[in-house]
């Protein structure tokens, strides 16, 4: 279905959620944040939905907020700083679901992501793109800070000196640059990238989900907890998949060398 220029589709447990305004290469509108925001809500509760893959229309991935001169911008941007504080946080809900989201994400970078566009692809698990994607940190070239997460995703990424190269110069870094700077995991042609990265998520949708949930928490997790503490995330998580039919599953596929089906139990 489409609302307003979010359109989600489904297949074997791949939910694909596509930007689509690519008149105006995908930029986002206060309306289409919050849709936005909704439509990955919706997946995380979705049992059906195993794996979450993210891409734009046309030739952009998405080139960050609407700033272009919409009356709604308009009014918005005349606003004091607390009405500038709650529509950048309204904006910037999206990103938080999308960070909060228990299962796989991969982003399908097709062409440019810029400034929070860059942000929202960054802030997936996984990132592919596509030959002619690039990559921009855009704020400083429009008097912004980072958003979209930005500052705590560049440096784990990167590293804390090329995150500041990155931000302070705002320059666009093409595919292979940011697959040789660790922003990307795979570079695809063009015209390859949705069925690569479409094959690489139905791989993981037929992997146990409980599992797959409980490795991305801890991994996500461990930037800031202890060893003492990641390994004590570790016992309880193996504690409770042990519990799960798709432990039995696996376990059963493993000794009859035949794929395993799971469900989530």
């Amino acid at each position: 279905m489409v609302d307003f220029m979010i359109e989600i589709t489904r297949d074997a447990g791949v939910a694909t959620i596509t930007l689509r305004r690519p008149e105006a290469k995908n930029a986002l509108t206060l309306a289409d944040f919050t849709e936005l925001e909704a439509r990955l809500r919706e997946v995380a509760n979705c049992a059906e939905d195993r794996v979450l893959i993210l891409t734009g229309a046309g030739d952009a991935f998405c080139s960050g907020a609407d700033l272009s001169g919409s009356p709604d911008a308009a009014a918005r941007l005349a606003e004091g700083p607390v009405g500038l504080t709650e529509w950048v946080r309204t904006t910037t809900a999206a990103a938080l679901a999308l960070h909060q989201l228990p299962k796989p994400t991969i982003a399908a970078v097709n062409g440019v992501a810029a400034g929070g566009g860059c942000n929202l692809a960054l802030g997936c698990d996984l990132v592919f793109a596509a030959a002619s994607a690039r990559f921009v940190q855009i704020f400083v070239n429009r008097g912004l800070a980072l958003d979209y997460a930005g500052s705590w995703l560049l440096p784990r990424l990167v590293g804390l000196q090329r995150a500041k190269d990155l931000a302070f110069r705002g320059d666009p870094v093409s595919a292979e640059e940011a697959l040789a700077m660790g922003l990307v995991l795979e570079v695809v042609p063009d015209d390859a990238l949705l069925s690569r990265v479409t094959d690489y998520a139905q791989g993981l949708a037929a992997k146990p989900p409980v599992a797959l949930a409980l490795i991305k928490r801890g991994l996500d997790r461990a930037t800031h907890l202890s060893f003492e503490e990641a390994l004590e995330y570790e016992i309880e998580s193996q504690a409770v998949c042990m519990g799960t039919e798709d432990f039995r599953e696996a376990m059963s596929a493993w000794l009859q060398k035949r794929n395993g089906e799971y469900h989530g139990r």
